[in-house]
């Protein structure tokens, strides 16, 4: 495995994380705004010339990690959480404990599936995620290996949710694991995951710079 680039860090770089979030408000506003009220072959313009200066700037390897809480690290591009990734929502973690999580989350319109609601496979993306993230604080980061999303209702976006997740019990490398999406004290989805366990040396990182 080729040596990772870029060094691993602890928090988040500022200018990274200031790129997602305008990244992440310019999403939003693309899919909200109203094709008779902009200029959007100008704005795709001017986005095309930000793109290029970007990608003159990048690399090959998009992995930037920083330490998470509880031991292991995460990158900060991750598609959940990372704060340098625009399709992150991000999520915002409320309480790592030992062997449960909480984090809120707010889902926006680029995320919606049904009318006013977000897209189911958004839905199970951030249960598999946080699920995860349950069994990494208690000390065994694992990898899915089956999820089962139960729907009990549209989750609305543009409102805070709730997203919670535990390690159920562990045999050997497989882990069981539950959590649920609420809007409130609303339970809108449920889900229940099989990880398997691997070690930290999996997954080797570098510290160089």
């Amino acid at each position: 495995m080729p040596e990772n680039p870029f060094p691993v860090v602890d928090g988040v770089p500022e200018g990274r994380a200031l790129l997602g979030s305008r990244i992440r408000e310019l999403i939003e506003a693309s899919v909200c705004v109203r094709d008779d009220e902009a200029d959007l072959a100008a704005a795709a313009r001017r986005v095309e010339a930000v793109t290029a200066a970007l990608r003159a700037a990048g690399g090959a390897n998009p992995l930037l990690l920083a330490a998470l809480e509880g031991g292991g690290h995460l990158s900060i591009n991750n598609p959940l959480e990372g704060p340098g990734n625009p399709l992150a929502p991000p999520l915002s973690w409320v309480d790592v404990g030992p062997d449960s999580v909480c984090a809120e989350v707010l889902l926006g319109a680029a995320h919606e599936g049904p009318p006013g609601r977000v897209h189911g496979g958004w839905v199970a993306a951030v249960l598999d995620h946080v699920l995860g993230r349950a069994t990494a604080a208690a000390g065994f980061p694992g990898m899915t290996a089956s999820l089962t999303v139960d729907y009990h209702q549209g989750t609305p976006y543009a409102v805070p949710l709730t997203a919670e997740g535990w390690l159920v019990r562990r045999d050997g490398r497989k882990l069981h694991a539950a959590g649920t999406l609420k809007a409130g004290d609303v339970v809108c989805a449920s889900a229940t995951a099989i990880l398997v366990h691997f070690s930290a040396d999996r997954f080797p990182v570098s510290t160089k710079d």
